[in-house]
């Protein structure tokens, strides 16, 4: 992966965080993200957020499903992964 590729994916989460705690939305269960850094995102404007995701380098996203959970979902019918999953990261 390159450089650029992890800049995208960083602005990109940032952006949906950002979007999510403008909206008063889940965003702790949707990102994985404190409350209180969700706020901090919240309150950045673009010019902000594009520097931080050029200025790190290694992803902001994780991953938040352990391997025995992966192989399970990966394992369900596709009608319950969604379910499944959500109950597994609140």
């Amino acid at each position: 992966m390159e450089k650029r590729d992890v800049q995208k994916i960083n602005r990109q989460f940032l952006l949906l965080t950002r979007q999510l705690a403008r909206e008063g939305r889940a965003a702790e269960v949707m990102t994985g993200l404190p409350r209180a850094v969700i706020d901090r995102i919240g309150s950045l404007d673009l010019d902000e957020i594009d520097e931080l995701a050029e200025a790190v380098p290694v992803s902001l996203y994780t991953f938040r499903l352990t391997d025995a959970v992966l192989i399970r979902l990966l394992q369900m019918p596709k009608d319950v992964k969604g379910t499944y999953a959500e109950a597994t990261l609140v």
